[in-house]
């Protein structure tokens, strides 16, 4: 392998775990880039991640950059010599600049083609800089080009402009062979960060003799590195350490005799910590009659630990190999105890009062500013769950009741102190004073999904006060003039509408009994602004700044790796947020279908051909006047039959909202198509022959418009 290795080394203050994977790769591709951009191609770049540090390594990177031979433009050609032959006073300028004698501007000054014509040039050897000389500048742009997920201020700059990074660098190891890149951070009132070659292992353990826990020691090179960091107890691979964890977790769970609730978590646990190790706590057994969710909030959400479904017992993750006296374990459970003893005094004191007499307290919950409070939004709340679930026939009253106090656990001890338990709290307390399960669930449940995924409430009275939050939320800071502009989006506005359609996408199929009368995302959002009660003037703004606002993630609803190229743009061309959200994906998956086993090539080159054809006049009469005693030729007249059989057949489809066989219908058309426009002449010298043409064609696409634009389908694929 020919050229120097690449390291890099970001030693920062703990990071969060599910960032570090992000951020190492992001770190990668934006140094990959660098190199790339500044013509140091590396053979490989590659990552890593821990919570205090990101490496970045690169092999293969050559010495310096290669020389390039540019072309270097003066002024036109047509200047450049004199009526007698000689070079002008311009062109000789020119050449002086750049270092040319005149003994050789015949031989090196030249003719240039170029768009704008041509000019007078030379070309001009320009030697490659030291890679050394360059890696600072790639350094700096790649640490600015990390994707954060929030930016952190430490008073720290970069050539006098402030870098903010995802937690304080406390040092940087980098180097190019055995180079140190020269690079540094300057940290107001603090000392900067210069770039070296040392590093930094564990900061309690070392294996290396002599030396004390979280002391720096020299690296050369990646190797070297990960060798060093593991004598000094820290596990630079990622896959590694999830292995390791994986293995502590099996050691716990033979000793507890039960498995954890462990799932996906092990691969953001194993960023938790560098080198990973776990402990087996235990807890009273008095804990259990807490509800399961107030558990594993503490356990999971707030500690980061792995709790037993039945078990008063949990698992630490460590950052430590073993504990052979027991700190970690009895500092974990002392923890643990007190935060459950917390949780179980503010469920004991939110049960004193049933939920539904906390609901006048919301009047002190601000939901905005120019909107009121959280009690008024409930009284919205209400009307529009109610106006939801009647439309589909769920239980109107126990919507419109669950609506009315979904928020009032707000107001209580268990959310002030844990907030993620928002709806859930509400629900386990309605569920203890007895109310019935459509009610309580619908509660617990209001937040679900929280996006496109996630799971929907479990029923459709869960889901009538779920979409009437989501439409409330939308309605009122859009009146406000909250919507999102750019990254910015504090109100998460657009989860929200996200949320909103994927219940109406998903809704008739999760709730069988229910399948009819879901509204759309428009007539869902027509109903929360009644709410507010806005004049017709806004109302009229504020809706059409949210139907673009819908329309714009509609097709993010819909977009699935199966799914042809241009179907879903195709259907969406004639629907918008006015229709119902589940009915649109029907169609969108049986014409992707019907796509992908009839011959919509055809259709979608014929849709093209005829728009191109038909004025905006013609297409608007959709085919009235069409006289089939005018058509004379056999393809015209094998078209307009085969249309006429095809419509109809489409048109009763549409009206059983059967798409697939309307789709297959439509590209038995193919055929007659190809012939027609093989051997018709649409725009015939005969006025009414080609006007009785253009409306059969007109009559076509009229057809194709039932379905979208078709033409979508042939432009995507191309």
């Amino acid at each position: 392998m020919s050229g120097r290795e690449l390291l890099i080394e970001i030693g920062c203050e703990e990071i969060p775990a599910d960032w570090v994977e992000g951020l190492a790769k992001g770190f990668e591709t934006a140094v990959a880039e660098g190199l790339d951009r500044e013509r140091l191609t590396a053979e490989t770049v590659g990552s890593h991640g821990t919570a205090r540090r990101l490496v970045v390594h690169g092999a293969g990177i050559p010495e310096s950059q290669p020389d390039q031979v540019r072309e270097v433009l003066g002024p036109p050609w047509r200047v450049a010599r004199d009526e007698g032959g000689r070079w002008s006073r311009a062109a000789a300028g020119f050449a002086r600049r750049q270092g040319i004698e005149e003994a050789d501007f015949e031989s090196r000054l030249r003719a240039v083609e170029t768009p704008r014509g041509q000019y007078l040039g030379i070309r001009q050897a320009v030697p490659g800089k030291p890679a050394i000389r360059i890696l600072p500048g790639i350094l700096e742009g790649a640490l600015r080009a990390v994707p954060l997920p929030k930016a952190m201020n430490w008073d720290a700059s970069i050539g006098e402009r402030p870098f903010p990074f995802a937690r304080p660098v406390r040092w940087i190891a980098a180097l190019f062979g055995d180079e140190v890149i020269p690079f540094r951070i300057d940290v107001t009132g603090g000392t900067p960060v210069v770039a070296g070659n040392r590093s930094y292992g564990h900061r309690a353990r070392t294996a290396v003799d002599g030396e004390s826990p979280g002391a720096s020691f020299p690296v050369d090179s990646l190797a070297g590195l990960r060798e060093g960091l593991r004598r000094r107890f820290v596990i630079l691979d990622g896959g590694e350490r999830r292995g390791r964890l994986l293995e502590a977790l099996g050691r716990c769970e033979t000793e507890a005799g039960e498995s954890a609730e462990v799932g996906a978590a092990a691969d953001v646990h194993k960023d938790l910590v560098e080198y990973p190790g776990a402990v087996l706590g235990r807890f009273p057994d008095e804990f259990l009659s807490l509800p399961k969710e107030i558990r594993d909030t503490v356990l999971i959400h707030h500690q980061k630990f792995f709790p037993f479904p039945t078990r008063p017992s949990f698992i630490a993750v460590t950052n430590l190999p073993d504990d052979p006296e027991g700190h970690v374990r009895r500092g974990a459970e002392r923890v643990v105890v007190a935060r459950l003893r917390d949780a179980r005094f503010f469920w004991d004191e939110d049960r004193k009062v049933p939920l539904a007499e906390t609901r006048p307290r919301l009047a002190g919950v601000v939901f905005h500013q120019r909107l009121g409070s959280f009690r008024e939004k409930a009284g919205r709340m209400e009307e529009l769950a109610a106006w939801t679930a009647d439309s589909t026939g769920a239980d109107a009253a126990a919507a419109s009741q669950a609506a009315g106090v979904a928020k009032c656990d707000l107001t209580g001890n268990l959310v002030g102190e844990f907030a993620s338990l928002q709806g859930l709290a509400g629900g386990l307390l309605l569920r203890e004073e007895g109310l019935p399960e459509t009610v309580w669930q619908a509660v617990y449940d209001h937040y679900r999904p929280a996006g496109l995924e996630g799971d929907l409430p479990r029923s459709p009275e869960g889901a009538s006060v779920a979409l009437a939050d989501r439409a409330d939320t939308l309605a009122g800071l859009f009146l406000a003039g909250e919507e999102p502009s750019g990254s910015g989006d504090p109100f998460a506005l657009r989860r929200a509408a996200l949320s909103m359609i994927r219940v109406l996408r998903d809704a008739p199929a999760a709730y069988p009994g229910h399948r009819s009368g879901w509204p759309s995302p428009r007539a869902l959002l027509d109903r929360a602004l009644d709410g507010y009660r806005p004049d017709g003037e806004t109302r009229a703004g504020v809706a059409g700044k949210l139907a673009a606002f819908v329309n714009d993630r509609l097709p993010h609803a819909f977009v699935a790796p199966s799914t042809p190229r241009g179907v879903v743009n195709a259907v969406l061309a004639n629907r918008d947020w006015s229709h119902s959200v589940a009915d649109t994906r029907q169609r969108i998956v049986d014409l992707a279908k019907a796509v992908e086993s009839g011959d919509y090539t055809t259709l979608a080159a014929a849709s093209r051909r005829v728009r191109r054809i038909l004025t905006p006049e013609i297409r608007e009469g959709k085919g009235a006047g069409l006289d089939p005693a005018l058509l004379t030729e056999a393809a015209e007249q094998e078209l307009c039959a085969r249309l006429e059989r095809v419509e109809a057949e489409v048109l009763r489809c549409f009206a059983e909202t059967r798409y697939f066989p309307a789709f297959q219908a439509l590209a038995t058309l193919s055929p007659a198509i190809a012939t027609f426009f093989d051997d018709v002449l649409v725009m015939a010298e005969d006025p009414a022959v080609r006007a009785n043409r253009l409306a059969l064609l007109a009559r076509l696409d009229a057809l194709f418009s039932e379905v979208g634009d078709l033409s979508q389908i042939e432009a995507s694929a191309s």
